[in-house]
C-alpha cells in the first residue's frame, strides 16, 4: 500500500500518576523478547465515541481502572501525532492522539490485567515523570516528550489529597 494511502488512527492515550507523582507505565505482555516493553496505555476511538468515552473504555480494558479509582486533572490542548515504523504499518502510518492527565487514587490492589482475552499488559511499573522518555520504544519518544512537557508543571503542582493510598 502507498504511504499517501495510509491514515492516522484516532486514538486516546494518558499519563496517569500517584500521589507520589510517579508515572504509570505498562508492561506489554509481548513480545517478550523486546528491551521496550513499557508504554502509557493508549488505544484507539471507537466509532460515535468522544475521547474522553474513549479513555474511560481503554482504561478499564487494559489495566481496569474506572473513574472511581481515578480523577481527570486536564486534556492535551493539542492532538499529537507519531509514525510507525515501515515494517508495523497495516492500514495506518500512525496514531492521532488525544492524551489525558490522570491522577490514581486507588491501591495497587485495584489493577486488572485480564478483562480482554489478549491482554496487552501483564504488569507495570511507577517512574519519575523524567526516566518516562528512556524506557518507551524509540519512535513514541518525542510524543511522550511532548505529553510530559504539558503534564509534568500540572503534576508537580497537583495537590495530593491527604486521604490518598499509596499503590
Amino acid at each position: 500500500m502507498a504511504t499517501e494511502e495510509l491514515t492516522y488512527r484516532q486514538s486516546i492515550g494518558f499519563m496517569m500518576f500517584d500521589s507520589k507523582k510517579r508515572v504509570f507505565l505498562g508492561k506489554r505482555c509481548w513480545p517478550k523478547d523486546s528491551p521496550y516493553r513499557f508504554q502509557m496505555p493508549q488505544g484507539g476511538i471507537e466509532p460515535g465515541e468522544t475521547p474522553e468515552q474513549a479513555l474511560w473504555r481503554e482504561m478499564y480494558e487494559e489495566i481496569g481502572l474506572t473513574n472511581d479509582q481515578t480523577e481527570l486533572v486536564a486534556e492535551a490542548k493539542e492532538w499529537l501525532t507519531y509514525d510507525l515504523p515501515p515494517n508495523m504499518r497495516t492500514s495506518i502510518v500512525g496514531n492521532k492522539q488525544k492524551w489525558f492527565l490522570v491522577y490514581f487514587k486507588g491501591t495497587s490492589q485495584d489493577f486488572v490485567f485480564t478483562h480482554e482475552k489478549h491482554p496487552e499488559f501483564c504488569g507495570a511499573r511507577w517512574v519519575a515523570p523524567k526516566k518516562v522518555p528512556y524506557l518507551v520504544i524509540p519512535f513514541k519518544r518525542k510524543v511522550y516528550r511532548q505529553v510530559l512537557n504539558e503534564f509534568k508543571p500540572l503534576i508537580d503542582a497537583f495537590e495530593v489529597p491527604i486521604s490518598s493510598p499509596q499503590p
